[in-house]
């Protein structure tokens, strides 16, 4: 069957005040692989500013954060023993605990540092991997305890307009029975994909040839973006050849980490700062898709503060975007490159 990148066109056509005749297009995009469609709107005019949170960051810091030192082990709970004869689960300066307010079956929430607030161009390679090598050992503990869950997933919401309710950098580890909408869609859909490959390898192959939304690989871990962005940006990662939560090595951490501060720079440049993120991985040893991640940047729009989902995407489902994926990659091609120089 086969990869296949899907689009139309829809022309408006109106007049201005003065009679003049104006076209303009709307692009529909379907996903190569779920086949749900998003839409380019082209010429908006639209800029983005980054949001700076250093006054904020001094309201809300240090005694008033609960993720801080001052309060880090007085006000987080613990696990239970059979979790981690410790408690909490440390990794450098990262430090996992429960969540008080589970999303899932499981779900632990890592703090990056001591630091209240990083800015993107502060996170450090090393920053980022021991936070995600700490996820990777809480959900290979979790593994040990509980043969029912199946579905995990390591996510970051990162500044407020993601969703994150703190300003002190975390990620939360979900791993559950149930699987999520997304992860139930793309597990039927790539399990019925048809190729010379997996679903993610094959649009690995694909998308590396093409050379249209490649950005560049670091390791094991490709990244390119999205055909369908879900964003004004849509950036996928893929770890070729780690089907596992188990299969990920601290080196292919270290990689993924480079990649993905290209890709913090990448959206550094476009005015974007916050974003969403998550990374789906499996705790079946019988898995044949490799893990992904994709990110997509958050924002408001003008003076209002307007937020960036409007009844499109809450009610229709069906992403909207001003970014050209091709172009977008283009630029992120570019800050790739620096990191293999």
């Amino acid at each position: 069957m086969g990869i296949k990148f899907q689009k139309k066109e829809e022309w408006f056509k109106f007049y201005d005040n003065q009679g003049n005749a104006i076209e303009r297009k709307t692009e529909v995009r379907f996903d190569p692989l779920t086949g749900e469609s998003s839409r380019l709107i082209f010429n908006p005019g639209i800029t983005f500013t980054p949001p700076d949170y250093t006054d904020m960051a001094v309201q809300t810091g240090g005694a008033k954060c609960p993720f801080c030192p001052e309060n880090l082990l007085k006000l987080t709970p613990i696990f239970p023993k059979d979790i981690t004869e410790q408690g909490r689960i440390s990794q450098g300066e990262a430090v996992l605990f429960p969540n008080l307010f589970p999303y899932s079956k499981h779900n632990g929430v890592v703090i990056f540092s001591e630091q209240h607030y990083v800015r993107l161009e502060e996170f450090t390679q090393k920053l980022i991997m021991d936070a995600f090598m700490a996820a990777q050992n809480y959900i290979q503990k979790i593994a040990e305890i509980d043969s029912e869950v199946h579905y995990v997933s390591i996510n970051w919401n990162y500044l407020p307009y993601s969703g994150g309710s703190v300003l002190h950098p975390h990620i939360q580890v979900s791993a559950s029975d149930s699987p999520t909408n997304y992860q139930a869609l793309v597990s039927q859909k790539a399990d019925a994909y048809q190729g010379d490959h997996d679903y993610f390898t094959s649009l690995y192959e694909i998308e590396k040839s093409l050379a249209e939304r490649w950005i560049g690989e670091k390791g094991s871990v490709a990244w390119m973006h999205a055909f369908a962005p879900k964003s004004q940006n849509d950036f996928v990662g893929i770890f070729r050849g780690k089907y596992t939560i188990n299969d990920i090595t601290e080196q292919d951490w270290a990689d993924f980490a480079e990649g993905l501060k290209a890709i913090f720079s990448t959206m550094t440049e476009q005015g974007f700062a916050s974003f969403n993120m998550a990374l789906m991985a499996s705790m079946d040893a019988a898995s044949n898709q490799p893990i992904h991640v994709r990110l997509i940047p958050r924002f408001t729009i003008g003076l209002l503060g307007t937020s960036d989902m409007n009844f499109f995407q809450a009610l229709q489902q069906e992403p909207l975007t001003y970014k050209v994926p091709e172009e977008v990659a283009a630029i992120a091609r570019q800050h790739f490159q620096k990191i293999n120089e």
